[in-house]
């Protein structure tokens, strides 16, 4: 139970390990969003107070306008008074003629239900009751009087009560503008201080990247080192095999030759000699019998005596195929020779050969005399060839032999189409650090090429 613990412990360990790249991309994705969302905000907030700045100074610049025009229309109406020239009222006329927009925009600055709308009603009403009043001077050609002493001249009354309103609206405006603008400051001064706890995350997201890079990058060299250290055991190991089996091979080969030259003397020496003193007796059976026998037993005889012959040629032909009699004598020209004359008998074949022998071990021409005798008797079981080319070459310090047929072809990339006929060449052909080539096409035929170093 407590086993059974421990692994399932180590197996979350480790899925949350592999799992980690992916967190790490996630928590990446998530500070790319909020740092948008915070750029998008700090971007959104500049442009609504700038709107909101720009408006506010709009407003305090209407409530300055509202005091020039009445203060400019008083001007106007009371230097008209002292110079009495028409030329004066222009200033009163355009002050009438700005005054109701103006006062139509201000409106619309402080819509009703607002805080400020009483006192700017209450500023209209003395706006109105002030150009009234410079109606009435004007018309009656000379400023009125004071109503009473205590309440001072009407007209000086109604401007500092303007004054007076202007001046708590104006202040009114930048007192709710400096709100604002402290607002902004204090959601701008939030928004730094997420920005910092985002860039600390961002950093300490790098830091951790980077420190799973370098463990990645550990991690492979480390399985690289081992790679390369079990590779270099494994090609130890295979290069140490492939030299065994490589003796095991040769040593086959070589006992194989040696069984075909033991089997190739027993034939020739045993088996050829009882088998000629058995015709030579049957000859002599059958001189000595004469006419004391009937036809029926003389044609015995000569059947026995035929028979016996065919074994005898039988025989020879067996111990020159385990024992090419014409390889030791002549030379492997020679033999390669009597092997593609013998081999014309069933399919024609061209052979080039140079005109003397080749410079080789006898252990190579064996090698290579074999190669050739394997190669035609794949053609003759396998091929369906018409026609065959049978050559041997030297040239540039190695011997050259090539065979090809115009048979239906194999697929060489089959290794198990080659059978063992392929691989014992390729392995006769290494022993002597020759090569072999092997190309064949379906339809189109097979040719073998080997390349033997010619001795020093």
């Amino acid at each position: 139970m407590k086993h059974s613990t421990q692994r399932s412990i180590l197996s979350a360990r480790k899925r949350i390990l592999q799992s980690r790249p992916y967190w790490l991309f996630a928590f990446g994705c998530l500070m790319v969003i909020a740092l948008l969302g915070i750029t998008y905000t700090h971007s959104r907030m500049n442009a609504q107070i700038m709107a909101m700045s720009e408006i506010n100074k709009k407003r305090i610049d209407r409530l300055d306008q509202l005091w020039v025009l009445v203060v400019d229309a008083e001007a106007s109406a009371l230097s008209f008074l002292l110079m009495r020239s028409d030329l004066y009222l222009e200033p009163y006329r355009e002050s009438i003629f700005k005054l109701e927009p103006l006062m139509a925009s201000m409106n619309f600055d402080i819509p009703p239900g607002s805080e400020d709308h009483e006192d700017l009603m209450i500023l209209k009403r003395l706006v109105d009751a002030k150009f009234q009043q410079m109606g009435e001077m004007l018309s009656k050609g000379r400023a009125p009087l004071a109503m009473s002493n205590d309440r001072g001249e009407m007209g000086k009354q109604l401007m500092d009560e303007i004054r007076i309103r202007l001046a708590v609206l104006k202040q009114r405006r930048e007192t709710a503008h400096k709100k604002l603008e402290r607002s902004y400051a204090d959601q701008s001064e939030n928004i730094q201080y997420v920005g910092y706890a985002l860039g600390f995350a961002s950093l300490l997201l790098i830091l951790s990247l980077f420190t799973f890079q370098q463990r990645q990058v550990a991690l492979r060299a480390r399985i690289h080192d081992l790679l390369k250290t079990e590779n270099a055991r494994l090609e130890d190991m295979v290069r140490t095999r492939t030299r065994e089996l490589s003796r095991l091979a040769s040593h086959l080969t070589n006992a194989r030759e040696e069984e075909r030259r033991h089997m190739a003397r027993e034939l020739h020496d045993q088996m050829g000699a009882w088998l000629t003193a058995a015709k030579m007796d049957a000859s002599w059976l059958r001189r000595s019998l004469g006419t004391q026998v009937g036809d029926d037993i003389q044609e015995r005889i000569l059947r026995l005596i035929d028979s016996i012959g065919s074994t005898i040629t039988l025989t020879r032909r067996l111990v020159d195929d385990l024992q090419p009699p014409l390889l030791e004598g002549l030379g492997l020209v020679e033999a390669l020779r009597a092997l593609g004359e013998q081999f014309q008998l069933d399919v024609p074949v061209e052979m080039d050969f140079p005109a003397n022998d080749v410079n080789l071990t006898q252990d190579q021409s064996l090698a290579l005399y074999r190669i050739a005798q394997e190669s035609l008797t794949n053609i003759r079981k396998y091929a369906k060839a018409t026609q065959v080319k049978l050559g041997l070459a030297e040239e540039a310090g190695k011997v050259v032999l090539s065979v090809r047929d115009n048979g239906c072809g194999f697929e060489t990339q089959n290794g198990e189409t080659h059978g063992h006929g392929i691989a014992g060449m390729k392995h006769r052909t290494q022993m002597f650090n020759g090569s072999l080539t092997l190309r064949s096409v379906l339809g189109k035929g097979t040719h073998i090429e080997v390349c033997i170093p010619a001795p020093a």
